[in-house]
């Protein structure tokens, strides 16, 4: 039986959107509609789906990188900068700028991927510190809460939190720290070759997943169990 930590491994830190949580499925038109409804705006269904492909064909255009530089440092910039840039999509009134940025940090929107919470259940009963890094401008723990395993991790480290955001080294710094573990013995898990992958200049092994990526469909997690010598927590997760 394999004990947690060998091959160098004592600790593991998941990216959150895209990694443990879907990202794909959060702007709906039933929830849009849902939203708007709340700030006094009337949709149907295929008017709300034709604002969401207009609203994402902006925002996720490669020009307007430059103008999210800086959105996940802190809860304000967050708001300031995505309310901008959804607005700009349309243009759209306050108010149904405000019902589609109500979608996108809608905690109870975001859902795990099948094998998140069975990898997340098995590192904490084989003793793997575990914790979440992610670039994001509000507080995702209530979706950790929500879904149970919460209290089964060690550390979470927001950007908007801490002032800092991936690729920045430091942060992956702060994360270590509140795992109490060194750089070199922990794995770095996330799907952004560029954000994600820059754990190793900090000094963490990485392990990158696909960038295709479907809610129904598992996410390969289950690899990270050998990779931190805790294949015998799935079972005793299961128990």
């Amino acid at each position: 039986m394999s004990e947690p930590g060998e091959g160098g491994v004592h600790g593991v830190l998941f990216d959150f959107a895209g990694t443990l949580f879907d990202d794909t499925g959060v702007l709906t038109a039933p929830r849009l509609v849902a939203k708007a409804g709340d700030r006094g705006v009337t949709l149907d269904e295929q008017v709300a789906a034709t604002l969401i492909r207009r609203t994402l064909a902006y925002v996720d255009a490669p020009e307007r990188s430059a103008a999210k530089e800086g959105c996940d440092l802190s809860p304000d910039a967050h708001r300031r900068i995505w309310t901008g840039l959804i607005a700009d999509a349309g243009p759209f009134e306050p108010p149904l700028v405000e019902a589609l940025y109500d979608c996108l940090t809608d905690n109870d929107a975001w859902l795990p991927y099948p094998d998140t919470l069975p990898v997340l259940e098995a590192l904490s009963a084989a003793g793997v510190r575990t914790g979440v890094l992610s670039n994001i401008g509000w507080d995702i723990r209530p979706i950790f809460k929500r879904t149970g395993v919460l209290d089964q991790l060690n550390a979470v480290v927001l950007s908007c939190e801490v002032g800092l955001a991936k690729p920045d080294p430091a942060i992956f710094g702060v994360a270590c720290e509140r795992l109490s573990l060194s750089a070199g013995r922990v794995l770095f898990v996330g799907d952004d070759p560029v954000k994600d992958g820059a754990a190793a200049r900090a000094g963490l092994p990485v392990y990158l997943l696909p960038s295709e990526r479907d809610v129904r469909v598992s996410r390969g997690l289950t690899a990270i169990l050998r990779l931190a010598g805790a294949e015998n927590g799935r079972d005793a997760a299961a128990q």
